[in-house]
């Protein structure tokens, strides 16, 4: 995980990357692979770069590098997230997907507004949905739904992006027909998850045995497909070869997906505007409501105060409680009690029993998968956010289409509500103060 600090002395803006080991304390509901796995391999708490203009941290070498590039392109933050998002899909395979869901959460310095820009997975119209997230159903071709990655590409770039459209693919694709190194962790987890069909198993075994971090991945189907979407738009992804060749391979399992279903892709498209809420430290946190809470637990318990987790049980004590009650809270959420849980009364109220009662059972499944980017622009824009392959786990079902990585639906609520694995619960935050983002 990555923390981005902005704050202006001045008019010198200094950006700030922390890869993530110490600093649970303010993001104790956050995922925390790979960036945990680096840095506790690389056996360094903190790392920082500062710059004067422009910032991009992210969960990748190749996103970061491919963010710079657009930057110095002439593009804006959303040029860069976007590149660089695309990029993750190549460099970080399994976690992300061009197969799963796209989010972007995007500050317009000129105008001051937050926006939310999101491409959700969508349903199988016949599908009903009749089955949980521990059912075997899930990891078959009834659970494949319709990507919503390239449809929330498209609109981020429509509403906010300078580039044209397939400059945004151009890292990417170098990427994946060239191949790039992928991390350990990464090479681990595929060798467990990712090889359920001979597809993906072709892919890792190019060279006759399975890649290893001192060789690039190449990923020649996914470059074809990642071409043909730049050079023609995603009616290339949602009604070309990949459309039909998704649904046969649906439908072969078991799938009741169709063409058609992949075709009404726009329907996919979420655009919403965000306002910071809660106070913490002085600052207002724009973020779902349970990581608001989250925030106002950790003052309310004094995190601070109990030292680093790396050397105080007391501090690993409280994250893991307060760990336990907001993912337990998801159950009790709802459209009617959201504002209780934003208040920083709520945590003050039911900070003793986080505390101090029984443990309770509670799994971390929804998260651990998932890719982070945060992009500063010259002119003061910010792109911030997450995506992943929007499945509990990573590299879904280890279900392959033309080297595309497919999600898989876990409920009916999945595909056809907000697209959240866990309620309330998301996993990027800001901290703006002043009407401007902070950290995030």
């Amino acid at each position: 995980m990555s923390v981005f600090s902005l704050y202006s002395e001045e008019a010198h803006q200094v950006v700030t990357r922390r890869t993530f080991v110490r600093t649970v304390a303010g993001t104790c509901v956050s995922s925390v692979l790979p960036g945990l796995a680096i840095a506790q391999r690389s056996g360094r708490s903190d790392h920082y770069a500062t710059g004067t203009e422009a910032g991009v941290t992210t969960t990748s070498l190749q996103a970061s590098e491919a963010a710079l590039w657009a930057l110095d392109q002439g593009g804006n933050a959303a040029d860069a997230y976007i590149t660089a998002a695309l990029t993750q899909t190549v460099s970080e395979p399994g976690l992300t997907s061009i197969g799963g869901a796209f989010g972007m959460n995007y500050f317009d310095a000129g105008s001051r507004e937050t926006t939310a820009i999101a491409g959700l997975l969508g349903p199988a119209a016949a599908e009903p949905y009749d089955f949980e997230r521990d059912s075997p159903i899930t990891q078959s071709g009834r659970a494949m739904p319709v990507p919503g990655f390239i449809a929330g590409v498209f609109e981020a770039h429509r509403q906010l992006g300078k580039l044209s459209w397939k400059q945004l693919f151009e890292p990417a694709i170098g990427h994946a027909i060239d191949g790039c190194r992928i991390i350990p962790e990464i090479i681990a987890a595929a060798q467990r998850k990712g090889i359920k069909d001979p597809a993906s198993r072709a892919v890792w075994n190019r060279t006759g045995h399975f890649v290893t971090a001192d060789e690039p991945l190449i990923q020649t189907e996914l470059g074809a497909v990642l071409k043909a979407v730049a050079q023609h738009g995603p009616d290339a992804f949602y009604t070309g070869d990949f459309a039909r060749h998704y649904v046969e391979r649906a439908q072969a399992d078991g799938g009741r997906i169709t063409r058609e279903d992949l075709a009404n892709w726009k329907r996919l498209i979420r655009h919403r505007k965000l306002e910071p809420r809660g106070n913490y430290r002085g600052y207002q946190v724009v973020s779902a409501p349970l990581l608001v809470y989250a925030m106002h637990l950790n003052e309310a318990l004094d995190l601070r105060g109990s030292g680093s987790a790396a050397t105080s049980p007391d501090s690993t004590f409280k994250q893991l409680r307060i760990m336990e009650e907001v993912f337990l809270s998801t159950k009790s959420l709802t459209a009617e009690n959201e504002h209780e849980f934003v208040d920083p009364a709520h945590a003050k109220q039911r900070a003793d029993f986080v505390l101090n009662s029984p443990r309770r059972e509670f799994t971390l499944d929804a998260i651990f998968n998932t890719c982070f980017l945060v992009v500063r622009d010259r002119d003061g824009n910010c792109a911030w956010g997450t995506h992943s392959i929007n499945s509990p786990s990573s590299f879904g079902a280890g279900i392959m289409v033309d080297g595309v990585y497919t999600s898989y639906a876990i409920n009916r609520e999945h595909v056809h509500g907000d697209g959240a694995t866990a309620a309330g619960i998301t996993t990027s935050y800001a901290l703006f103060k002043d009407g401007t983002p902070r950290l995030v």
